[in-house]
C-alpha cells in the first residue's frame, strides 16, 4: 500500500485517533521515507483495544497480536502516558516513535528489517539537523 492507500485504510478504522498509533513500515510510509507497506500494523491503548473488540471480530494470535481485518493487525501497549517512547504525530495520526523503531530494527534478525536500518538512520540524522 502506498501512502494514499494507507491513509484511506486508516480512515476506515473504527477507533479514536488518540487510542492508536501506526507501527513499522506504515509509520515510515506516513513519514514519506518508505514507498509502501504490505499491511497496517498498529499499537493500541487498553481503551483502543476495547473499541476494536466492540467494532470488529478480532482474533488473538499466539504472539499476543490481534488480527483486526485481512490487512490490519494490532498489539495492545497499555496506556500511552506510561510508554518509554511516546508516539509522534505525523499529519493527522500518531506513529511509532522513530527511536523506538530504530532499537527494534537493530535487534531484529529479519532481512527486511536490516534493509530499513540505513533509511531510518538517515531520517534520524536529517531530523536532528532540522531541529538544531
Amino acid at each position: 500500500m502506498n501512502k494514499n492507500d494507507l491513509l484511506e485504510l486508516i480512515k476506515t478504522l473504527k477507533i479514536d485517533k488518540e487510542e492508536f498509533w501506526i507501527l513499522s513500515s506504515g509509520a515510515l510510509v506516513l513519514r514519506d521515507i518508505y514507498p509502501n507497506a504490505g499491511d497496517l500494523d498498529i499499537a493500541v491503548t487498553n481503551k483502543g483495544l476495547m473499541q476494536l473488540k466492540n467494532n470488529y471480530n478480532i482474533v488473538q494470535k499466539e504472539n499476543g497480536w490481534f488480527i483486526v481485518t485481512d490487512n490490519i493487525e494490532c498489539v495492545c501497549d497499555g496506556e500511552k502516558k506510561e510508554l518509554k517512547y511516546q508516539p509522534e504525530k505525523v499529519g493527522e495520526y500518531y506513529v511509532q516513535n522513530i527511536e523506538e523503531y530504530m532499537k527494534y530494527l537493530n535487534s531484529s534478525n529479519r532481512e527486511k528489517d536490516k534493509l530499513r536500518i540505513p533509511i531510518v538512520e538517515e531520517y534520524i540524522k536529517q531530523r536532528a539537523k532540522l531541529e538544531r
